[in-house]
């Protein structure tokens, strides 16, 4: 789930006209006034980091609206990530949906679809043989409800421990294999001076992330699935001992001084400037990681933090992502459609490989001189892991996924795993989602 949290950027990529504009010593025929097309509203999330995301949906926006058959004009806002959250929802709830929109899959799509508000792209996905082939197999299922698909997805994203190469051979330390080997890195890098984990838990999605990836690695996905099924509680004992490995990681001082108030941006510079030796994050931060002006760019690894029960190895959290839709208010769908598609174009696939460093949902084949190592590596990483687990917030949605959330930043705050995790429970079940 792409994740950014340092407040609204509102960039509007543009409204273009359509091609035909010609120099004065070549007259063509006039452009149709844009005001005559009908406009179709996008929104997008994109954040300050992002440029190469923006510049993918600009150069699609551009073309689609110079060259498209259906006389349209799409007209593009994006916005950081918490604040397209309320955007959208605010949208939904009063029936203004854009016409195209950015969106999670699983437990965030979920109530849309549930009512009505979101079309269901899949009856045109399934006209066009050659569109739904470009896709991996397996993409479409979290963004499939009933049977049906409702938006498309064009990246995939996973967790990630980013790690200092130069760091961590400095100070004469190898990948840890296992959690007990975790924690003495994170103990020998702090006798150094050194912070060991560069988290921001103001954002409460990252306090949940680490809970959730030891809860991966205490029970691995049956757990997960059971929980989801409701066949588990939530103050389930392997879920209170991921809370008390995660509160071991905070007694280990394991993070860096005031991370509950620190931002997801605050937290990705630490690791950036080179003043911590690993930052637990999404692939997405990956392009942001190796901007050639980035003090860390060269300088970095990655690994799948170490299970605490071994026979949970290589269960990574992650999902499919950069999915669109399309508004069940949407006056052309088809349009819209056609717009959508051009995001899973080969030469776009390949934009967001080389240029944003994004993990791609698409069969496209990819030039390995055209991307770096480390890209090699993360994609090794999500193609060799055993088990893909989503965001439990993506999984569960705003219920259930943001309360977990939330009790995954108060153990980190210090409150007993046991007691937040039976309280979890009982809100859920007061509130009629257990």
């Amino acid at each position: 789930m792409k994740k950014i949290f340092s407040g609204l950027l509102l960039m509007v990529l543009g409204t273009f006209l359509c091609a035909g504009c010609g120099l004065a010593d070549n007259p063509k025929p006039p452009a149709v006034p844009s005001k005559s097309k009908q406009v179709l509203k996008a929104m997008f999330v994109a954040g300050a980091n992002d440029k190469a995301i923006v510049d993918i949906i600009r150069k699609i926006t551009e073309k689609f609206n110079a060259t498209n058959r259906y006389h349209v004009e799409v007209q593009v806002e994006t916005y950081e990530n918490e604040q397209y959250k309320t955007k959208l929802s605010a949208l939904m709830a009063s029936d203004a949906a854009p016409d195209i929109f950015f969106t999670w899959p699983g437990g965030f799509l979920k109530p849309f679809v549930e009512e009505g508000k979101v079309f269901a792209i899949g009856t045109l996905l399934n006209q066009d043989a050659a569109w739904k082939g470009r896709f991996n197999d397996g993409v479409f299922a979290p963004v499939t409800f009933n049977g049906r698909i409702y938006a498309i997805p064009h990246g995939q994203a996973i967790a990630v421990m980013f790690y200092n190469t130069r760091i961590f051979q400095e100070q004469g330390i190898e990948v840890p294999k296992t959690f007990t080997e975790f924690k003495e890195v994170c103990r020998k890098l702090r006798e150094a001076g050194i912070v060991p984990i560069a988290a921001s838990a103001k954002d409460a999605w990252i306090a949940g992330q680490f809970m959730l990836q030891m809860a991966l690695g205490i029970g691995g996905m049956d757990l997960y699935d059971q929980v989801a099924a409701k066949t588990k509680p939530w103050n389930d004992p392997q879920l209170i001992e991921a809370g008390d490995r995660l509160a071991e990681l905070v007694n280990l001082r394991a993070f860096p001084k005031g991370f509950l108030s620190m931002t997801a941006d605050e937290g990705r510079n630490l690791f950036a400037q080179e003043k911590a030796a690993m930052y637990f994050m999404g692939s997405w931060d990956l392009n942001a990681l190796s901007a050639a002006s980035v003090p860390v760019a060269g300088n970095i690894g990655v690994f799948v933090v170490p299970p605490v029960d071994p026979a949970h190895s290589n269960v990574l959290i992650g999902d499919v992502d950069q999915c669109f839709a399309i508004s069940s208010k949407c006056q052309n769908a088809e349009a819209a459609a056609a717009y959508i598609k051009m995001f899973s174009d080969p030469e776009i696939q390949e934009r967001y490989a080389y240029d944003a460093q994004y993990l791609i949902a698409t069969r496209t084949k990819l030039d390995t001189a055209k991307v770096t190592p480390l890209f090699w590596e993360i994609s090794k990483l999500r193609q060799n892991a055993k088990q893909i687990a989503p965001w439990v917030d993506r999984r569960l949605g705003f219920g259930e996924g943001v309360e977990f959330n939330n009790a995954a930043q108060a153990i980190m705050a210090g409150e007993n795993p046991a007691a937040r995790m039976t309280a979890l429970q009982q809100l859920l079940k007061d509130n009629a989602f257990r």
